[in-house]
């Protein structure tokens, strides 16, 4: 009974915000971060860098590498019931991060606004993994970080026009 209890998948927690302020030059970064087992969806942000925010995910085993040359390889991911997106990533180690400003705010407004993300890839040894977070209470995290960053109010809502 007691290894049934251990081995049970914790409940899903809601997305948490961290903001670090540098206490000399009053730089900024934050972090939305959504959390699934040992795996971990994180957007991000950097003062320095303006209206720029960054999605990430880690894993907890290694990814299959990306080109060589360029590092990008194709990854799928699915929000809830919408059909699923193949998108290319910049794969490196255990993580893997989403670039082009047009493909990041369109995939931000998709994370606001749906209950679960599933993300399919390989790992090192090309077995297909599937990493699927739980969202929730993501928008306010996403307009809590990204305020923080940029100084001013942020909305979610702003991706979506």
């Amino acid at each position: 009974m007691a290894l049934a209890v251990a081995a049970a998948d914790p409940p899903p927690q809601p997305a948490s915000v961290e903001v670090i302020r540098d206490p000399i030059t009053d730089h900024v970064r934050a972090y939305a971060t959504v959390r699934a087992r040992r795996n971990r969806l994180v957007v991000s942000c950097d003062s320095s860098d303006r209206d720029r925010p960054k999605v990430v995910f880690h894993s907890d085993r290694w990814l299959a590498r990306g080109n060589l040359f360029s590092g990008f390889r194709p990854v799928t991911h699915r929000f809830d019931n919408q059909r699923p997106r193949r998108q290319m990533w910049h794969v490196e180690d255990r993580h893997a991060t989403l670039t082009g400003e047009r493909r990041t705010a369109a995939f931000l407004a998709h994370l606001a606004a749906s209950e679960k993300l599933v993300i399919r890839t390989r790992d090192l040894e090309r077995n297909r993994i599937d990493l699927t977070f739980p969202l929730i209470d993501v928008e306010a995290a996403l307009e809590q970080a990204m305020s923080a960053c940029f100084g001013r109010e942020w909305s979610v809502e702003d991706l979506r026009t």
